[in-house]
């Protein structure tokens, strides 16, 4: 424990930073008084300084001879002749809503006491996938709610924990996804939104549930192999209640670094020292630590680490969630992944010039795959005399080894182990043209191209809604390539080096509702869950899951090892075709048992019998996964010649298990 930074959860002791204080007040009341509700008729009690920690201050509620009950609680700063500065407890494990936000405390025989939760039997027998095993599934738990039955109204995003426990955790469970990271969780001052502007650190949002509802959700996914990632923001708070007690102790003031974004809230200053440590770090390991012991978190996604610009303070992070981690679960997996959208893969591994030489965090959101592969699936992946080849370009994306910086037109150093890279072809981050949804990017072209409409939001989603869902005779070609072409993307996805993620509804191929470049409407615009039995989109669910089965129970996909084993000799030209095909080979020869080989065509130009070599010659073996969802012969395998011949449609990925 740092020395000076008090521990705030300590027995039935509340503690709280306050800097230039002259008095710090304690005012509550039972919460079942609120008929009577006026703050300033509160029962109120003197806190005392803390010990050797500047500016903090304490109360014993043990000491207070309440009765038992559940009060709702303020702090009450007077400083000199300035007004009075009512404050909630930035450190509050459970708040209330009522004429604003404030903390809560039980009491139970006169003494504090946090309701119990039972974590008995929370494993399942073989316990909880290693990162090398994952398939994340990133879901802004707003977006848990089912559609609305009736088309009178627009579904909206009011999801919960109870929602997604009880309408899709059984159907992500059965789908075959391994974890699954909740976009922030905690408590923030926005509504209809993702939450990226955490107000209380060490609560749940009060829309989602309370601390109780949370753990169960951890529990129930815990209980079906899923782990559970939270999606942190450190960067910067929103209207959190330390601004008011001790803003300049734990923020940079507004003017300062003006470089830094921080998204409408007040940004964190790791670089404040007080009586030997950092209170802003401080703050956030504690909160970090919280979350590990109290709600059993299997790892953190921090958001903003471009921004944040603090490779020090992140590297600390790491350790002290590691740590922490370790002490209270020893036999189980932890992940702590970075989103740096400036793709310094540094980060992910011992490089001097790194803080002590060492890694910072765990693994990082690879942003070079989401968009080097889509520029694959469009055959849009261009290159010019004396840059490297497009077939280095696909080898460096399948295997991570490198990554492509589109700017400088040249590789950068990659990945030495899969866990080091969250792959992902969409995630939220999608307000930019290119970054949409994967069915309006690829549908949305193809509509255009045919002559069917602008490809727009609102004219796919007339083309699927109205057109394609009216009737199973109701056949669209742009549709059902389109469809396809998801799940080749989801072929590669799986396939490749890295650790797997999508955002939710992908597997279905969910579509826009509201202009996705409209930084509002874009996190207003939920999953359709109704779209998963649309017409080829049930089939695509399906085939998706079979590949997150191959993903989670082939050992050659938990490793690094990949071989591209052919590439059509036209793939370099500009009008070539696009065909290759690589192994992963599990660290044996081509040709070995219990390896996953695909067979890719991004480009235009179909083949209905295509000639590749094929060193597996025992056959019989030999299953097709996540299949073609347009249909497609089976292969013609000739073992003696160790090749075989196969139908590849345009854009079309095939995988095989051998």
């Amino acid at each position: 424990m740092v020395d000076g930074f008090p521990d705030v959860r300590e027995g039935g002791t509340l503690r709280v930073p306050a800097t230039d204080a002259d008095r710090v007040e304690l005012r509550f009341a039972p919460v079942l008084s609120r008929d009577r509700f006026d703050p300033n008729d509160w029962r109120t009690e003197t806190l005392e300084p803390v010990p050797d920690a500047t500016d903090w201050y304490e109360v014993d509620l043990d000491g207070l001879e309440l009765q038992d009950g559940r009060y709702e609680y303020e702090f009450v700063v007077h400083r000199g002749d300035e007004d009075p500065v009512v404050a909630a407890d930035p450190f509050a494990e459970e708040i209330t809503r009522f004429r604003g936000h404030r903390g809560t405390f039980r009491i139970r025989d006169g003494e504090r006491f946090r309701p119990s939760f039972s974590w008995d039997d929370e494993l399942p027998d073989d316990g909880l996938p290693a990162n090398h095993e994952l398939v994340i599934y990133e879901l802004p738990l707003r977006w848990a709610a089912p559609a609305s039955p009736t088309n009178e109204k627009r579904n909206v995003p009011d999801g919960d924990f109870e929602h997604l426990l009880t309408e899709h955790l059984d159907e992500l469970a059965e789908l075959g996804v391994n974890a699954i990271e909740l976009l922030p969780i905690q408590d923030a001052a926005v509504t209809l939104d993702w939450g990226y502007g955490t107000r209380f650190f060490f609560a749940p949002d009060l829309d989602f549930g309370d601390p109780i509802d949370a753990k169960f959700l951890v529990k129930e996914c815990h209980k079906r192999g899923i782990r559970v990632l939270m999606d942190v923001v450190m960067n910067h708070a929103r209207e959190c209640p330390l601004e008011e007690l001790a803003g300049e102790t734990f923020f940079l003031d507004p003017e300062e670094k003006p470089d830094r974004p921080d998204w409408g809230g007040r940004r964190f200053d790791y670089e404040a020292f007080v009586d030997g440590y950092h209170p802003a770090r401080e703050f956030l390991h504690r909160m970090a630590e919280f979350w590990i012991r109290e709600y059993h978190v299997d790892g953190f996604r921090i958001d903003e680490f471009k921004g944040m610009d603090e490779w020090e303070f992140v590297q600390e992070f790491r350790d002290r969630t590691r740590a922490a981690h370790e002490e209270a679960f020893p036999d189980r997996p932890f992940l702590v992944v970075a989103e740096d959208s400036w793709g310094r893969t540094r980060i992910v591994r011992d490089v001097e010039g790194n803080p002590e030489d060492r890694t910072v965090v765990d693994g990082m959101w690879n942003f070079d795959f989401r968009d080097e592969s889509r520029r694959l699936l469009r055959d849009e992946l261009d290159t010019e005399p004396g840059e490297p080849s497009r077939s280095d370009r696909i080898r460096a994306l399948i295997s991570g080894d490198r990554t492509w910086d589109d700017m400088d037109r040249q590789f950068e150093e990659g990945f030495t182990d899969l866990s080091q890279a969250v792959n992902y072809v969409t995630s939220h981050d999608m307000g930019e043209k290119g970054e949409q949804r994967l069915m309006n990017y690829l549908f949305g072209e193809l509509v255009r191209e045919r002559g069917l409409g602008d490809g727009s939001v609102e004219n796919v989603r007339y083309l699927l809604d109205d057109l394609v869902s009216a009737a199973p005779e109701v056949r669209i070609d742009a549709h059902e390539e389109a469809v396809d072409r998801v799940r080749g993307s989801f072929a590669l996805l799986l396939t490749s080096v890295g650790i797997p993620m999508f955002l939710t509804g992908e597997e279905f191929g969910d579509v826009h509702d509201l202009d996705y470049t409209d930084w509002q409407l874009k996190m207003e615009d939920p999953v359709d869950w109704s779209r998963r039995e649309y017409p080829g989109h049930d089939a695509l669910r399906e085939s998706v899951g079979d590949l997150i089965d191959l993903r989670t129970s082939t050992e050659a996909l938990q490793r690094n090892e990949v071989e591209f084993f052919y590439e059509h000799p036209t793939i370099d030209d500009d009008d070539g075709a696009r065909a290759f095909a690589y192994c992963r080979t599990g660290g044996r020869e081509l040709g070995s048992d219990g390896q996953v080989v695909v067979v890719a065509n991004l480009g235009p130009e179909g083949f209905e019998a295509f000639d590749i070599p094929w060193p597996w010659t025992d056959t019989d073996r030999i299953t097709e996964r996540g299949d073609p969802l347009r249909g497609a012969p089976a292969p013609e395998f000739v073992p003696e010649e160790e090749g075989a011949t196969l139908s590849l449609s345009p854009f079309g990925v095939r995988v095989f298990e051998t």
